[in-house]
């Protein structure tokens, strides 16, 4: 996008064109950007996936932190759930339980409707399940393993698969290139994400787009190619937990409609999909694609970034701009996006520790916290990982 000032004025914030969801607040230098991206192995769209298993966790607005904690996914049209299944209904963000199945599980039946398969139930969250996740690109020639990420990170995600064609994409598919291997991450990758996910207890969410690589989905066919491409990279990886809507930024307006149709599908074929986004923190037309989102069951939540703009990491502008997103999508749908680094447009260790206690006071059942980037983290000793993480799961 061009210069965030001519948008926000501090945040006031009109505008329609969007500020580039993981990328950087201007088209020079945005902060998920790099002049040159190792392609140490390409992943191409091609082949078929085999589901994988995954389970987003989360607490309806206004459910008590004291509520006994289960483990919930985000139930997903068309899926027959088995007896005991725990789902999160996003339209009105409530929690209900399988209690009666027949000889096809739930046999695809919506909780608000059949009260014969379904009963409303409450569930909170562990503090061991809110996220406290970074953001992993590609283009660092010698990243650490993905297994010696600190373990204090249990969401990961792989930045960034890009447009086959670059934007806004020639034909739906996409490739995501591993990073350097310099400490051995490329040969790893496979076994590493595996292990992370399998022993760690960390999801690995794939982020598409970012820096500036929007994408269009005109149609029915070119959404069919996106999620048979995200479904070759599942299979290539040996499975993931998610994908981020990373793909509208620039003047690129969401095709919200195919959006959700895309999402749904990935849910309906990996049960406990995660989808995430990192809109603008104050642009309408983000707020309205994660709102039309949620509602329809399509997006587990929504990551606003608050950094690399002017005005962005200023504490006083995050807590108020996380009330707005709150009050949007339900403080379970709400994870804050943090910027650590000795830079300009960034927080310092202190800053994000005090703004984060800020948004867990005014926001308990706030899903968590990312930070851009783990290799940055790693760089300065950790400041979000040994400092702010543990005040998520404390």
């Amino acid at each position: 996008m061009k210069s965030l000032l001519k948008y926000m004025g501090m945040a006031a914030i009109g505008g329609a064109i969007l500020a580039g969801c993981g990328g950087g607040a201007s088209d020079s230098a945005p902060a998920n950007s790099s002049a040159a991206r190792p392609s140490a192995m390409t992943l191409d769209a091609a082949a078929s996936a085999s589901p994988g298993e995954a389970e987003g966790v989360g607490t309806a607005a206004g459910v008590s932190a004291a509520v006994a904690p289960c483990n919930a996914v985000t139930w997903s049209a068309g899926i027959n759930y088995p007896l005991g299944t725990v789902v999160l209904y996003a339209p009105n963000g409530l929690y209900y339980k399988v209690v009666q199945v027949a000889g096809n599980g739930s046999d695809g039946t919506t909780p608000t409707i059949s009260t014969w398969y379904w009963a409303q139930t409450t569930c909170g969250v562990a503090a061991a399940k809110k996220i406290a996740a970074g953001y992993y690109p590609n283009w660092t020639p010698s990243p650490l393993r993905i297994r010696d990420v600190n373990p204090r990170y249990n969401l990961i995600y792989l930045f960034a698969a890009t447009p086959v064609g670059g934007p806004p994409g020639s034909t739906g598919a996409v490739t995501w290139s591993a990073p350097g291997n310099g400490r051995g991450a490329a040969t790893k990758l496979k076994a590493d994400i595996q292990y992370a996910r399998s022993t760690q207890g960390r999801k690995i969410i794939l982020s598409v787009g970012g820096a500036g690589n929007g994408m269009s989905f005109p149609n029915r066919t070119k959404s069919q190619t996106f999620v048979n491409s995200i479904a070759a990279i599942h299979a290539q990886l040996g499975g993931i937990d998610g994908m981020d809507w990373n793909t509208f930024e620039g003047n690129q307006t969401p095709d919200t409609g195919e959006m959700i149709w895309i999402s749904l599908e990935l849910k309906k074929r990996f049960p406990g999909f995660i989808i995430s986004a990192p809109p603008a923190p104050w642009n309408p037309v983000d707020k309205e694609f994660c709102r039309a989102m949620v509602a329809a069951g399509a997006l587990d939540y929504a990551a606003p970034q608050y950094y690399d703009g002017p005005d962005l990491a200023s504490p006083a502008y995050v807590v108020e701009n996380i009330k707005q997103w709150v009050s949007l999508l339900g403080a379970s749908h709400v994870v804050v996006g943090f910027g650590i680094d000795h830079a300009t447009n960034y927080m310092t260790r202190e800053q994000a520790i005090t703004t984060w206690k800020q948004v867990k006071a005014n926001h308990p059942d706030i899903r968590g916290g990312f930070d851009w980037s783990i290799h940055t983290d790693e760089a300065q000793g950790w400041p979000f990982a040994n400092g702010v993480a543990p005040l998520i799961n404390p």
